[in-house]
């Protein structure tokens, strides 16, 4: 009788992988070979190298092996591993989330018509195809907002203040590519963000975040506890737990963004993973929740539900920025990394680099995780150690205004998604509603 006890990890990183293996799996790793870190193949039992954003490929593969050395769950902890993740798991009749929850999890004007038809947000969001579209939402509805279809990271994210930036933010849609778009009403009032994690439809809230934002819709800092007052943050929760239930998410993690508009919590997104953002190593300082390992010892059987205690400390996130230019110098890092306060600092820039114009989340320089005592402590200390870390540039060639979508997604059909009613021959029929690479947001 074979005992193994076999899990299949689409994407990740070697600590994912660690975790896997400590909760008694051997692992499957599915990786794109020019990207997966070279020491997660001693992690695992055996690794597939693909193209594991291409669900078909990635089926077939599972397919022929698990009639041979079965597998018992098929995940990732990624987002761009999701909807691989959830193909396989439909087709090979596995237990977890399967096609349908992450297609309503990921196409966003199916969120919107899940949530309306349930009664759980009806935030008003429909199709647009240029200027006309543009023009007669935010008539109807105000200030909105656009973005791709599938999508995250802040990419293709633009605010439409009025029907005086109509003009402008059409064309700003045709010339970055986005030939679709959604049409969604602005939520006024500040975001945060909910992880939570469902165990066999029980949805448990592990933590609320609360953020900052730049003018392009961009994060550039989160922290816990978000500091929600008792009322608050218990109509936050009851509204994450039906829509969970709504899109029929039953296991494992989740990450959640919400308005706090005058009239109460509003929903933004979700996704069946954990935020991206090192949003994780948040709840792991404030809470001492590992959630990808509380994610495998689930899926392994070998847990209760856990649920967080009051806070430890407060944590906070603060994400690096510099003049958009060529790269000179990168200083202070060093001396921030050694203060005692701060849990990790990455720089994503080196000297002769090009940094951009922050439209997106790719576009951010680094970041530095911190704790403090409580949360207003930890945010305090998070922006002035950022500050002390100093990105130095020369202006250089101008960067295309905007960007085409090409240049953030290879694989820009899968950002945009399915055609909407009414779409013309050709625009965008047969695009597969999948998504391309992204940045994992928070």
């Amino acid at each position: 009788m074979n005992d193994v006890r076999r899990v299949a990890v689409v994407g990740g990183t070697p600590a994912a992988l660690r975790k896997a293996r400590a909760a008694g799996f051997e692992v499957v790793w599915i990786h794109q070979p020019g990207e997966l870190a070279a020491a997660g193949l001693a992690e695992v039992s055996e690794a597939l190298l693909t193209d594991y954003r291409e669900p078909d490929a990635v089926v077939a593969l599972l397919r022929a092996l698990h009639a041979d050395r079965p597998v018992e769950r098929v995940v990732s902890m990624i987002e761009d591993g999701l909807e691989t993740a959830a193909e396989a798991t439909t087709a090979l009749g596995l237990p977890g989330t399967g096609h349908e929850v992450v297609r309503v999890l990921q196409d966003k004007l199916a969120f919107r018509a899940r949530l309306d038809e349930r009664g759980v947000d009806a935030t008003a969001a429909r199709l647009g195809r240029g200027e006309e579209d543009l023009r007669a939402f935010v008539g109807a509805h105000g200030r909105a907002v656009i973005k791709p279809r599938l999508g995250s990271g802040s990419i293709g994210v633009r605010l439409v203040h009025g029907p005086e930036d109509v003009p402008a933010v059409a064309a700003w849609a045709r010339a970055f590519g986005l030939h679709t778009f959604l049409m969604e009403e602005y939520l006024e009032g500040p975001e945060i963000s909910v992880e939570a994690f469902s165990y066999d439809g029980r949805h448990v809230v592990l933590a609320h975040t609360a953020k900052e934002t730049l003018g392009s819709l961009v994060e550039i800092g989160h922290v816990q506890p978000a500091g929600l007052a008792p009322d608050l943050a218990a109509a936050v929760d009851e509204l994450v737990v039906r829509m969970l239930d709504a899109v029929g998410l039953r296991d494992g993690p989740s990450h959640t963004e919400i308005k706090l508009t005058p009239d109460g919590p509003r929903l933004v997104e979700s996704h069946n993973r954990r935020g991206g953002d090192r949003i994780a190593d948040l709840v792991q300082e404030v809470y001492g929740i590992d959630i990808d390992a509380l994610a495998f010892r689930w899926y392994a059987g070998d847990t209760a539900p856990e649920f967080p205690g009051a806070p430890r400390c407060g944590a906070a996130i603060r994400f690096l920025t510099a003049e958009p230019g060529v790269v000179e110098s990168v200083d202070g890092a060093e001396a921030v990394r050694a203060d005692p306060h701060v849990v990790d600092v990455q720089i994503g820039v080196s000297p002769g680099d090009t940094v951009l114009p922050i439209a997106w989340s790719y576009d951010r320089s680094g970041l530095l995780v911190v704790r403090g005592a409580d949360a207003d402590e930890a945010r305090g200390r998070a922006r002035e150690l950022a500050s002390a870390i100093t990105i130095r540039t020369t202006p250089g060639e101008p960067a295309a205004h905007p960007r085409p979508i090409a240049a953030v997604a290879p694989r820009p059909d899968r950002l945009i998604g399915p055609p909407g009613p009414g779409t013309a021959p050709g625009e965008t029929d047969g695009t597969p509603a999948h998504r391309t690479a992204t940045p994992e947001k928070g």
